[in-house]
């Protein structure tokens, strides 16, 4: 890794050299910083296939690090550069794969937690204050109700008068 670092130093536009010590830094599971460095390679490639590569090993990354999102975001990227590379095609669809089972086991959790939110609120004693609260709301209700039956009544009788 200190020859990569050293080559960098040397001469700092060397993406080969900034390209290997990402991967030699991911191997070392310091993914955040192989991140970093190939999103420099990505920003400063004139070569498709360094492009590719490093979008391809991002995607690598964010997947040791659980972050399917970002990890299918690279994939993508790295086939809109070498769209003839089976093993991202695959890593993508695996990524995908993973994702969808994870959202499907999210929501039946959900609704689980939803549904026993209500049926706590449902079976909670009233308190005082709930009580109050609802008393309050139903007598609002009425005094609207009544405001109402009212405006008609006085319609209807003004057209008696006639």
């Amino acid at each position: 890794m200190e020859n990569y670092k050293d080559a960098l130093r040397k001469d700092p536009a060397n993406n080969i050299a900034r390209f290997n010590l990402a991967n030699a830094l991911q191997k070392q599971n310091e993914t955040g910083e192989a991140r970093k460095n190939y999103d420099e390679v990505i920003a400063k490639a004139d070569a498709n296939t360094l492009r590719s590569g490093s979008n391809y090993n991002k995607g690598i990354a964010f997947l040791k690090e659980k972050d399917l999102l970002n990890a299918i975001e690279s994939f993508k990227e790295s086939l809109k550069e070498d769209p003839s590379d089976d093993s991202v095609r695959e890593n993508l669809q695996k990524a995908l794969n993973e994702l969808k089972k994870q959202q499907q086991k999210t929501q039946p959790q959900q609704k689980n937690q939803q549904q026993q939110k209500q049926k706590q609120q449902k079976n909670q004693p009233l308190n005082k204050d709930m009580m109050q609260q609802k008393f309050n709301e139903l007598r609002n209700q009425e005094k609207q109700l009544q405001q109402k039956l009212q405006s008609k009544t006085n319609v209807a009788q003004q057209e008696k008068d006639w």
